[in-house]
């Protein structure tokens, strides 16, 4: 991207804010705000402590109130982008894992990493899976080697989700434009315009799809331009579209609304923009519903308030519990993780309090 920003500095500039790019980075002193309480607690007993030293956070594990730290691991990598929490990685050597202790900004806290249980475990080791879907590339060290499948090679990992990742490698578009400075036209270089519905959504279906066959899709290797076979059918026929869970499938749910179904382009980029970080801009996005349904009427019932812009989401992609992510707040209390629902529907009360 250093290289993108020469010549689409604009561009380059609003992705560096988007989720996307955040989703994985070096750690850095300023990507937590400590709270006071800076330990984390387990219903075993069991502790960790959270330090700083010459220039390096740790994570200390602790067994039962013993004094002597059990592991001391230093704080690498940061996964998420913050908007529901934190969790960190740890290296060793080449070998690449989770540490156990998260960080929930609201309510401000560390809390244990989703999966673990309520006592100091060992640390969980990263597979090329996990980080498929935070990171552009990461090269995979000894893929043979069954006992080494979380090895990396530290200096040839991209992270973050960048340019490259959308539209292809980008070398040779890089010298034909550095040597042709006048050619305003794209050359050697990947665009959305020219895809196909089922390319442009197989892009975003790689991570958004809940996908459970992962062996057809490798993503490190998957193309843009590229279509994932019976995406879109087999989601279109989904009887029960209501129980695809919203933390993973937004694509199959998306597909499963009638707002797709019935419109032969729709694809996620007529909602959104992935140049922009637009989290919480509720009046773009129901212009854009509004834009396709100007003749809707509803029934005063049916509205808290007279027709404004935050109504059409709240209504028909309310946020909902996720059933497959779960965050533990307090000791042994799982709490849902609430994620906008990709489902456009039509709600029970809505129906009832709708006028024909």
């Amino acid at each position: 991207m250093d290289t993108c920003i020469e010549c689409h500095p604009k561009i380059v500039s609003s992705h560096l804010q988007t989720s996307h790019y955040k989703t994985s980075k070096l750690f850095e002193f300023n990507d937590v705000n400590f709270p006071k309480k800076n330990s984390l607690n387990f219903a075993s007993g069991d502790s960790i402590k959270f330090t700083y030293e010459n220039g390096v956070f740790y994570q200390e594990g602790y067994r039962n109130y013993i004094r002597k730290p059990y592991y001391k691991k230093s704080m690498d990598v940061v996964l998420g982008s913050g908007n529901k929490g934190k969790s960190f990685l740890t290296w060793d050597n080449n070998s690449l894992f989770q540490l156990q202790g998260s960080f929930v900004e609201n309510p401000g806290k560390w809390i244990n990493s989703p999966g673990y249980l309520s006592s100091l475990s060992e640390m969980r080791p990263i597979f090329p899976i996990c980080l498929e879907c935070h990171v552009t590339y990461a090269e995979q060290l000894s893929m043979t080697d069954d006992f080494k499948k979380n090895s990396f090679s530290r200096k040839n990992i991209i992270y973050g989700i960048d340019c490259q990742r959308c539209h292809g490698a980008v070398e040779n578009h890089v010298k034909h434009h550095q040597k042709n400075k006048m050619d305003t036209i794209g050359k050697y270089i990947l665009k959305f315009a020219d895809f196909n519905q089922s390319q442009k959504i197989s892009v975003c279906a790689l991570c958004h799809s809940g996908i459970d066959d992962k062996s057809e899709y490798k993503r490190f290797s998957f193309q843009p331009g590229n279509s994932i076979k019976n995406l879109i059918n087999k989601n279109k026929s989904n009887k029960n579209p209501n129980e695809i869970d919203v933390h993973g499938n937004q694509v199959g749910a998306l597909i499963a609304s009638k707002c797709f179904q019935e419109t032969e382009n729709m694809d996620c980029m007529t909602c959104h923009n992935p140049h922009k970080q637009e989290r919480g801009n509720s009046v773009k996005f129901n212009s854009i519903c509004i834009s396709c349904h100007q003749e809707v009427k509803h029934s005063k019932q049916s509205l808290n308030n007279p027709i404004s812009l935050s109504e059409c989401i709240d209504c028909h992609m309310p946020l909902k519990n996720s059933k497959a992510m779960k965050l533990e707040i307090d000791i042994n209390v799982l709490r849902p993780v609430k994620v906008r629902s990709h489902f456009i529907s039509i709600n029970d009360s809505y129906k009832k309090n709708s006028s024909p």
